[in-house]
């Protein structure tokens, strides 16, 4: 690699306050060094500002010439995720690489490991590509799931032992609802047995009765250092991400449990990272988790303004060898994500003036060129003191937004 020595120095122990170690693994990346990122949606862009503010630069690779996080690059590859060449360009400019979603292959995240550093790196992306090992894993380590069989071929569905209904989902490739069909009767297996398409395998999890779903955000240096963000309450429409309340409306004991339960996850993960794990509570109470992702999440996005450290702070923490702290909550949020052509209604002068006038909105904005049904084009965050004016000023905002 064509890297200064003085941005691949080991920084040495005796740092004030902080506890570092002198391999490269533990080492410190220094301020104004450059931090690769792969893919370059919004959570990248996220990311980007963040680094930029810090002092680094990034660099940016996905396959989209107009990918919004490329915005903010010193630095941008277009080449398809399994061009050598540009591994060998992005390893070069890179001083070390986080993820911006779960779909970039782990051929690419194994290969740049031997290079540079990765965080999170190959094995937890693993997991969240494949929900038959992210289960199996979750299982393995008695992590509460709801219960699930796995098949290979459509026509083994009539054989599932499990009572209905079902989630059939993709083991690959899932995201936003894509790749997930819902069995309610014994009718529905012949229909869904015509419409799965390629090969196996498929995971069939049984429908739960949750009253809340929510989702957790941690911060791991890969050593003894956890710290977490407080858990968030999700609504999903069409299996899409529509608004997220923080704090969620729990109890402190739940909220308590809900924190462990995430922390257990990443901690028997082992590697360090900021990830994203989402879970179920049950009527009784109950947790069970549903996925992990190993990256800030979209329900997270509100930490940029109502925390005193956000996500993508965290990550670069993480990423850089930093010094993890914990975030402390300065507000209540409602997030309202905008999809769609809800953006093109956004756009309206009209309506942007409108949902402006309210002094707890704040427009976020992508910077998506193409807008297409149910993609997450921007959010608006509401803040302030009551979380019930919040939903109610978001739930009028939906409405305006869908006329």
């Amino acid at each position: 690699m064509a890297k200064h020595s003085d941005r691949n120095r080991v920084v040495e122990s005796g740092v004030t306050g902080c506890d570092l170690r002198t391999d490269d693994r533990n080492s410190l990346i220094p301020l104004g060094s450059t931090l690769g990122m792969l893919g370059g949606g919004q959570i990248g862009g996220f990311f980007a500002e963040s680094a930029l503010r810090f002092g680094y630069k990034v660099a940016v690779w996905d396959p989209s010439p107009n990918a919004p996080a490329k915005r903010y690059a010193s630095v941008a590859f277009d080449a398809p995720f399994d061009d050598p060449d540009t591994l060998t360009k992005f390893a070069d400019v890179s001083d070390c690489a986080s993820l911006e979603w779960e779909n970039i292959p782990v051929s690419l995240t194994n290969a740049l490991e031997k290079i540079i550093r990765v965080r999170p790196g190959s094995k937890s992306l693993g997991l969240a590509q494949d929900r038959t090992q992210e289960k199996q894993f979750l299982t393995e380590n008695h992590i509460p799931v709801t219960k699930y069989a796995v098949i290979e071929n459509p026509s083994e569905l009539g054989g599932v032992q499990l009572e209905l209904p079902w989630i059939v989902k993709t083991a690959t490739l899932g995201y936003d609802g894509h790749g997930q069909w819902r069995i309610s009767n014994s009718r529905d297996i012949a229909d869904i047995q015509d419409v799965l398409k390629g090969n196996g395998p498929w995971v069939v999890e049984q429908v739960v009765p949750f009253k809340i779903e929510l989702s957790v955000v941690v911060g791991y240096d890969g050593g003894t250092k956890l710290v977490h963000f407080p858990p968030t309450e999700n609504i999903h429409e069409n299996g899409i991400l529509r608004i997220s309340i923080s704090p969620a409306r729990i109890s402190s004991e739940v909220e308590r449990r809900a924190e462990d339960l995430a922390q257990e996850v990443i901690k028997n993960i082992g590697e360090p990272g900021v990830f994203c794990v989402e879970m179920f509570l049950l009527e009784n109470e109950d947790l069970l988790v549903n996925e992990i992702a190993p990256r800030p999440h979209n329900s997270g996005h509100h930490t940029i303004d109502t925390f005193t450290v956000s996500q993508y702070e965290l990550q670069i923490r993480a990423l850089t060898g930093l010094p993890l702290v914990t975030p402390q909550q300065i507000t209540s949020s409602v997030l309202l994500n905008v999809l769609g052509d809800e953006y093109t209604n956004l756009t309206d002068l009209y309506t942007t003036t409108s949902i402006l006038q309210n002094q707890s909105a704040r427009i976020y904005s992508y910077g998506k060129q193409d807008v297409r049904p149910g993609r997450k084009m921007g959010h608006i965050l509401f803040n302030g003191p009551s979380q019930g004016d919040l939903l109610s000023e978001a739930l009028e905002t939906h409405k305006i937004l869908t006329k």
